[in-house]
């Protein structure tokens, strides 16, 4: 064999390797994504809509994120998405990948009644929901009579806490609306803390 072929074939092993690393490794971070579905926030408010528990969605209902796919409708945003060439901001994926919950995740991810559309609902911030619901229903079924609320969740159940880089994902220079994004003084207006939690 001469040296060129020699060369080309270990290149050619080299690249392949690297594929099949690559791939590999794009198999565990789907796998560890399909550990749960997105139930929606219809889901959420079972639970989640008690004075005593903090009422987390009516909290949520008060913010622009429950608005935030209807407001894609407004002559504001049909302005402002003109100026970008975007005739309808509800079918724009450059609009919806941060007005809608689950932009771009697989169907088989999504619960048979979820509903993107409903806005930035909880598992846009939290994650996918399947896991802690199922988690709070086991607790339910073992005599927890409050569905084991008022406990802490475990980050394997679901995100208890959203950092910065969530929200920076969407509130940043590609939003026609954007003037800054300050992460403390924003997560404190939209916090929804169970008040049984001790501090």
């Amino acid at each position: 064999m001469k040296i060129m072929e020699k060369k080309q074939i270990a290149m050619i092993s080299v690249l392949f390797a690297a594929s099949v690393l690559v791939w590999g490794m794009a198999g565990v971070v789907y796998g560890q994504a399909k550990t749960a579905k997105y139930l929606g926030v219809n889901k959420c408010k079972m639970c989640h809509s008690s004075a005593a528990g903090g009422n987390q969605y009516g909290k949520w209902m008060e913010t622009l994120h429950s608005k935030a796919f209807d407001n894609l409708a407004s002559a504001q945003a049909k302005e402002l998405g003109g100026k970008q060439g975007i005739t309808d901001p509800q079918t724009s994926d450059k609009c919806i990948k941060c007005h809608e919950t689950a932009f771009g995740v697989s169907k088989d991810m999504l619960d048979a009644k979820f509903d993107p559309k409903l806005g930035v609902q909880c598992e846009t911030c939290h994650g996918p929901g399947e896991n802690h619901v199922k988690a709070r229903m086991a607790a339910a079924s073992s005599g927890d009579t409050d569905k084991g609320q008022g406990v802490t969740i475990p980050a394997s159940e679901i995100n208890g806490k959203t950092d910065a880089k969530v929200c920076l994902g969407c509130h940043n220079k590609e939003s026609p609306t954007f003037t800054g994004f300050d992460f403390d003084k924003m997560s404190k207006q939209i916090a929804h803390p169970d008040p049984r939690l001790k501090k």
